[in-house]
């Protein structure tokens, strides 16, 4: 790499602010450019080092400099931020990037670029959380309508499809005419959206049993098919990780804590991170955590052992932490998992 020059881009939809600093640091450019003109700068600087926030585009950018032969460092938004002087622009933004990027600070990591196969995993991901979150939005106001009528619908998404053909036939309610054509209306759209979130699942499903990394994730007590193509998604092949207990605490599946004075407590879990992946991992330790009553591997019996020192949610999430260890180890040795025999 050239260590002489180091580019820092904050990212936007059409202009970028782009800034140039030679070995010294000292600026030798700083200026708003077209996306034209930014590749031509960028040309003049081969083999550059270039750092980006991790945002929108941000990965189609590292791989597009990637393959140019250029270092690419994309850093978390929320530590540029502590780096920036002054008011927030854009310019002031590209000088943070680059303060962050020289910053000996241990704790500061870059975010690995996505590949494209994790890239399509992951926006289908996102696609599903969307047609989820429409699912819920006109249940809710299907709902809303109903009480404004004095019709209660019951909670739960399959409960209120078998409940809404009766309340439109049933006569005797006060539903009028245009109320039961609103309904109805509202109805078609959510069978709609619940059809095209069925055939996202399945869709992420049939990517993640065409990677060899998601399989062998699936073999992981409480990781089915969308757990491991968001982890693989969201890890690669875990390159960028010391240790299995960095994935964990980029999900912030680790103890908090807090303290002054040499007096520290010990909080609830950080919450840092992927919070739709962690969902996803807690509700399989949750079922992990519910079936290992009859079973005698090791995992099992230390989730037993567990169970009896500290409560049930505590014990999950612990799980929940183990399962990202295992499956961060697995994802960097490209093994399959073992399940130990308890002694």
């Amino acid at each position: 790499m050239n260590d002489d020059i180091t580019i820092t881009i904050d990212l936007a939809k059409n202009v970028f602010q782009v800034a140039v600093f030679n070995r010294s640091g000292n600026v030798l450019f700083n200026n708003v450019l077209n996306e034209k003109r930014m590749c031509k700068l960028i040309e003049k600087y081969p083999n550059a080092r270039i750092y980006m926030e991790a945002c929108g585009s941000s990965h189609y950018w590292g791989r597009y400099f990637q393959k140019r032969e250029h270092f690419v460092g994309l850093l978390p938004a929320q530590i540029v931020a502590g780096f920036r002087m002054g008011n927030k622009s854009d310019k002031n933004d590209a000088l943070a990037i680059y303060e962050a990027s020289k910053s000996k600070n241990e704790q500061i990591h870059l975010v690995p670029i996505l590949t494209l196969e994790q890239q399509d995993i992951s926006m289908m991901h996102t696609y599903r959380e969307g047609c989820k979150k429409q699912r819920n939005q006109i249940a809710s106001r299907i709902r809303g309508i109903g009480l404004e009528y004095g019709v209660k619908f019951p909670l739960g998404i399959n409960k209120l499809c078998e409940q809404i053909n009766d309340v439109l036939e049933d006569g005797e309610n006060e539903l009028t005419v245009k109320g039961r054509e609103l309904i109805d209306q509202l109805y078609s759209e959510l069978k709609q959206v619940m059809k095209l979130f069925v055939q996202a699942t399945k869709d992420i499903e049939v990517l993640a049993k065409e990677n060899d990394a998601c399989k062998r994730l699936t073999t992981v007590p409480g990781i089915a098919w969308l757990g491991a193509s968001m982890m693989f998604a969201k890890f690669g092949n875990a390159s960028h990780f010391k240790r299995g207990r960095d994935g964990s605490a980029c999900l912030g599946l680790v103890p908090a804590h807090t303290g002054t004075g040499g007096t520290v407590r010990i909080l609830g879990i950080t919450k840092r991170g992927d919070t739709y992946l962690r969902s996803i991992l807690v509700n399989g330790a949750r079922a992990v955590v519910i079936h290992s009553k009859e079973k005698t591997d090791k995992l099992s019996c230390w989730i037993r052992d567990l169970l009896a020192r500290k409560s049930f949610n505590t014990v999950v999430v612990a799980v929940a932490n183990k399962m990202v260890r295992m499956a961060t180890a697995l994802l960097k040795s490209g093994e399959e998992y073992r399940q130990a025999v308890a002694q």
